[in-house]
Order: structure tokens, then C-alpha cells, then sequence
């Protein structure tokens, strides 16, 4: 019979860009406040990040962007949203993956969440290792936690 473990971080990081989704579709249907700013740090290797070449060359790991008052076209999809971003004087087209974001921050409400982002391909190759079982236990006895008096 296979077991079933519950992998609880793969599960809050997945309600996490579910929250994330949900703010930058209000945000795409004009229905946050303009006082709100969000910064979005994302891993630019993924294959499925799509940015221009030179941002890869000047951002080779992880890039922030910033949505406040200069972008374009935010459009939400179910696993990635789009953006164009005026960066360095030139309008640049931007579609990130929700599972490559690793920060969100929102200045005006305090608000940050940092998302954890697991390689698939170095847990494959990574020994697992095994503990050995012993039935060695200690008994604690209720009078070693109490005072004793002198």
C-alpha cells in the first residue's frame, strides 16, 4: 500500500501565488486603490520566464519589478501573467510564471510574503539518507522537573 504525505509547503506556496493571482486580477480590473505599489521578485532561468535578452543578461538568477503607475496590459492566466513595463526608457514585454515568484511586497499595507521555490531536478539526485530504528527509549519521571527543596 502507498503511503500519502502531506507536503505542506508545496501547499501554502500554492495559496500563497493564489493570493498573489487574486491581488494582480483586482489590479488588472481597476479595483485596487492607485496607492498600492507591488514588487514582484521572480527567477529569470526559468525557460517559461519571458523577458527580453538584456534583462537576462543584467538579471542571470532573480529580477524585482515594480507595478505602480507605468505599466501596460497586465493580463492574468492560470499559471503565469503578462505585463508590459516601461524599463529604461523603452516599453518592454514581460510574462512571468506564478510558481518562478519567490517575493511580493506591497509598501503601502506592510505586506511581504516570501514564496520558496524548490528545484525538482537537484531533489531527484539527492541521496536520501535513512535513519536506523531503535527501540531505546527514556522515561522521564515527573519528580525531575520539580523543585526540591534543601
Amino acid at each position: 500500500m502507498n503511503r500519502f504525505f502531506i507536503d505542506y509547503g508545496k501547499r501554502i506556496n500554492n495559496a500563497i501565488l493564489n493570493v498573489i493571482k487574486e491581488i494582480l486580477t483586482d489590479l488588472s480590473n481597476s479595483k485596487i486603490s492607485s496607492n498600492h505599489c507591488f514588487y514582484i521578485t521572480f527567477k529569470t532561468k526559468s525557460s517559461d520566464v519571458s523577458i527580453p535578452d538584456t534583462l537576462k543578461k543584467d538579471y542571470p538568477e532573480e529580477m524585482t519589478i515594480v507595478l505602480q503607475n507605468q505599466f501596460w496590459d497586465l493580463k492574468i492566466n492560470k499559471n503565469k501573467f503578462s505585463v508590459v513595463l516601461l524599463i529604461n526608457k523603452k516599453k518592454a514585454y514581460l510574462s512571468i510564471p506564478f510558481n518562478t515568484i519567490v517575493k511580493f511586497y506591497d509598501p503601502f499595507v506592510k505586506f511581504s510574503i516570501q514564496l520558496e521555490i524548490k528545484d525538482e531536478k537537484k531533489q531527484i539526485n539527492k541521496p536520501v539518507l535513512k535513519k536506523k530504528k531503535t527501540n531505546k527509549q527514556k522515561i522521564v519521571s515527573l519528580a525531575d522537573f520539580r523543585k526540591k527543596d534543601d
